[in-house]
């Protein structure tokens, strides 16, 4: 934004032929609506923020929201193989336990294998005291409830999908629909906290770097 606004700034003064501070002041008043101030209740809660910087927030996290979900679509479409894969409802059961423990052992490993970067993703931690490192910080909560709900989906059995798509038992569509969808989210979301995670660790390198230049 700073950049942007310097290169505004500098046409201005070029093609109208005013001053700096005229120039100056016809791109602040330009950016006028950008930085009024705003709230984004899901990740800063009320605290007040520039609408520009709301707008760049959401922008990157449906980026990250939409290559989560293909992912998590990927791991959908192996349960939905696995399960004419399988030879009985016994070895499918087994597929979905392992299949579903995976998403509990790659967020653990992550941020084991990372724990020392963890003291600077609480949510209240600020750079020099002034700003917060990034807008990733927050999602370690929503890591560690989607990996523990997670845990609760690794316990359950599969039977119903399993029974849906292999027999003529469709008598449980609703249990048959959960057992399809409830994964399918919370693995989304724990795609999403990771890709959050490592989002917020290079941003950590950068920040430091700048700082130490």
């Amino acid at each position: 934004v700073k950049d942007h606004m310097i290169l505004q700034i500098e046409d201005c003064m070029k093609d109208d032929k005013i001053s700096f501070e005229e120039g100056f002041s016809k791109v602040e008043y330009s950016w006028k609506d950008s930085f009024s101030l705003t709230k984004y209740w899901i990740f800063y809660g009320q605290e007040k923020i520039p609408l520009v910087v709301k707008k760049i927030i959401k922008e990157k996290y449906d980026q990250i929201l939409k290559k989560a979900f293909v992912f998590a679509l990927m791991s959908f479409i192996i349960n939905i193989f696995l399960v004419f894969y399988a030879n009985n409802v016994e070895q499918y059961k087994i597929f979905f336990h392992v299949q579903n423990a995976l998403f509990v052992v790659a967020p653990t490993l992550v941020l084991v294998l990372n724990f020392k970067i963890l003291k600077y993703i609480r949510a209240d931690f600020k750079f020099k005291g002034r700003i917060f490192y990034t807008i990733y910080q927050k999602n370690v909560g929503l890591l560690a409830v989607s990996t523990i709900s997670m845990v609760q989906v690794a316990m359950k059995e599969g039977k119903y999908a399993y029974w849906f798509l292999r027999t003529d038992n469709h008598t449980h569509i609703l249990f048959t629909l959960l057992t399809f969808i409830v994964p399918l989210f919370v693995q989304w979301f724990v795609i999403f906290g990771i890709m959050n995670f490592f989002e917020h660790k290079n941003t950590l390198k950068n920040v430091s770097a700048i700082s130490n230049y």
